[in-house]
């Protein structure tokens, strides 16, 4: 069995979670399943960046990557066939925003993997992604031969709004927590800036980071807190909030005389990236409508408290190992903030609750499921 993988929509100049997990799964299936043979589909321009990362998948290319949005998806939709025909693919695994390619060779078999309804969760997103997604969604929806979602909060979300005819399986995304793990930093990876809070992700509309600004700078001018707030995520991609947003967080910093206590930081590898989770003093998670929230099982799996929105997916995966504010809510959040910083024993309550329900997210369960999927379709 051949099963092809859709990383066109990938940008490999943008580090995400969905580019990660494309990453980790082409490293670690192949491993998993002899019977099962990969392809990993690439925009042309990128296909020597997926060699370099797994070079022991075979990568092919078909058209435009998402450097050229526009062109990535006429790639998708009316070449990205031929390619599947070509090398004879049983199955397509093609994952993120449920839009499913048109045009698709008559044999093969969709395997649909949808990890975001922002569309229908949130007013927020961009029109024009908004107006493609309602036009492409369905099609690809009725496409499918399996769907595969990443909370109940999706699922949800997608049988309230969809007439959906196949199975629809949540599986839960997996850490390494070989990785992503509380052993003590080496001096090497230890900031400067401690001590501090930590937000991670795509700067969208949804993640609210504003309301996160502000309720740290009530928090620390209140109680006299020494953290500074390192926000690890990207304000210039075209489908983030942009520059604009960025100085907004800027300004609210700035009005509470706190500028000097916002770090910003992009492109972090994922050495860095589990330094600063093992460094925090608090992760933040402020998202309004997040449909899965890796970052939180990063963060507990480092060792480190969890504070997050009651919203979306996040209380399904951080469970009652964290503290939670109503998303809105600005007072709230700081004195969450306020609270946990300042008690030490909350603090090891909520570090050892996040360990115990970090493990229960295995990287390796979930690439066994989504194999015991392609078997079954």
């Amino acid at each position: 069995m051949k099963v092809a993988i859709d990383v066109l929509s990938q940008s490999p100049g943008h580090s995400t979670g969905a580019l990660s997990w494309f990453l980790q799964f082409a490293g670690a299936a192949p491993n998993r399943d002899s019977t099962i043979e990969y392809v990993l589909v690439a925009g042309r321009d990128n296909v020597d960046y997926y060699r370099s990362k797994n070079p022991g998948m075979r990568v092919v290319g078909a058209g435009w990557g998402n450097a050229r949005r526009v062109l990535r998806v006429l790639s998708e939709h009316l070449l990205l066939w031929h390619t599947l025909r070509r090398e004879r693919a049983d199955i397509l695994f093609h994952g993120g925003s449920g839009v499913a390619p048109l045009l698709l060779p008559r044999r093969l078999k969709l395997v649909l993997a949808v990890w975001g309804m922002q569309h229908v969760a949130s007013s927020d997103i961009r029109w024009e992604q908004k107006l493609y997604r309602n036009l492409f969604f369905k099609p690809g929806l009725r496409r499918a031969n399996r769907i595969v979602v990443n909370s109940a909060y999706t699922r949800d979300l997608l049988l309230a709004h969809y007439d959906i005819q196949v199975p629809v399986e949540v599986v839960h995304h997996g850490v390494d927590l070989a990785l992503f793990r509380p052993d003590p930093l080496a001096a090497s990876e230890r900031m400067a800036v401690q001590p501090y809070l930590l937000f991670v992700g795509q700067i969208y509309p949804y993640k609210l980071l504003h309301v996160l600004a502000e309720a740290f700078c009530r928090a620390v001018t209140r109680s006299a807190l020494p953290h500074k707030l390192v926000v690890v995520g990207n304000f210039a991609r075209s489908d983030s909030m942009g520059d604009g947003y960025r100085g907004q967080i800027e300004a609210i910093m700035a009005n509470a005389a706190l500028q000097e206590r916002l770090v910003l930081m992009q492109d972090v590898n994922i050495a860095e990236l589990r330094a600063l989770y093992a460094g925090a003093a608090l992760y933040v998670q402020s998202s309004v409508a997040e449909t899965f929230g890796r970052t939180v099982i990063e963060a507990m799996a480092c060792g480190v408290p969890a504070l997050a929105a009651r919203a979306g997916a996040t209380p399904e995966i951080l469970g009652e190992a964290g503290r939670y504010y109503e998303a809105q809510d600005v007072e709230a959040c700081a004195r969450e903030i306020e609270t946990i910083l300042q008690d030490e024993g909350l603090r090891d309550a909520m570090v050892a609750n996040g360990l115990a329900r970090a493990r229960t997210f295995s990287y390796d369960l979930e690439v066994d499921r989504l194999i015991r999927i392609f078997h079954q379709v």
